[in-house]
């Protein structure tokens, strides 16, 4: 008898097994509602920014373009949103009215930028960028007697991250003066932190008609106000000043997915 019911539970269990869902395999027969295909050229910029006297006179962030045209779903699509990971909120647009997200950055930093779209029911797929951004800065000054201070803010746009480097190009020139004699001055720079505490100081030198440069590399540079100065120790000539600073992070931003013509759904994008 135990024999018989043993073969009659095996052909129970046989004949389960070979229709679809009597073995609670539903999860596995999920497809996915929504391809989400976004393109996007690059993921590193640089913030330029130039000052003349201690007066800025040319500033330009960094912008992003994100084109989700491509991503499809099985529904319609209702929105496209990035999340900039920043501190702002989401940017959304209407899906069929446009593909495209556009994105600026006025700090540097690296941004973990959250992609995503929504189908009429409901339904999200989303993926994480990472971007890099970083902060190029010129600062002049002519004919000074008393040098400014340039203060350089290394507090990044973003949490959980913090600068490589704060890289220092600084030019003094002792410029002659036509029909006048001139005499040699005597230079410091120096970098101090927020702390007030010094990274880093250099005394040079500079005879009439020529200039000296310091290049100097601070790595990992705390958050905060970093002031460079440049001090006239010794002689009554004027000088020139030209400062390039640089605020470098590492290189961890995601590879571009630039959109090539060769990729198959061309077209196909229910936001077109």
């Amino acid at each position: 008898m135990s024999g018989r019911l043993s073969v009659l539970l095996l052909s129970s269990l046989l004949a389960c097994s070979a229709l679809s869902g009597c073995l609670g395999d539903n999860d596995t027969e999920e497809d996915v509602l929504i391809d989400l295909v976004v393109h996007y050229d690059t993921t590193n910029g640089t913030i330029q920014q130039s000052f003349i006297g201690g007066s800025q006179i040319s500033f330009s962030g960094v912008t992003f373009t994100f084109d989700f045209a491509r991503t499809t779903s099985d529904y319609g699509l209702e929105t496209f949103s990035l999340l900039p990971g920043d501190g702002r909120d989401a940017i959304t647009i209407d899906a069929s009215e446009s593909a495209s997200i556009d994105v600026e950055y006025q700090l540097h930093g690296l941004y973990s930028v959250l992609l995503e779209a929504e189908d009429i029911n409901g339904n999200t797929a989303n993926q994480t960028v990472t971007l890099r951004v970083e902060h190029f800065i010129e600062w002049s000054e002519a004919n000074s007697a008393d040098p400014d201070t340039m203060e350089i803010n290394t507090t990044p746009g973003s949490d959980n991250s913090s600068p490589k480097q704060l890289s220092i190009m600084s030019t003094v020139e002792n410029p002659s003066i036509t029909n006048l004699p001139g005499s040699p001055v005597t230079v410091t720079w120096e970098l101090l932190d927020p702390d007030s505490n010094s990274k880093g100081t250099k005394t040079d030198q500079i005879v009439d008609g020529e200039e000296k440069t310091w290049n100097f590399n601070l790595n990992l540079p705390i958050e905060g106000l970093h002031d460079l100065t440049v001090n006239i120790d010794q002689g009554q000539d004027r000088i020139n000043i030209n400062h390039l600073v640089e605020i470098q992070y590492a290189q961890e931003e995601t590879s571009p997915n630039p959109y090539t013509s060769s990729e198959t759904g061309e077209g196909n994008s229910e936001s077109e």
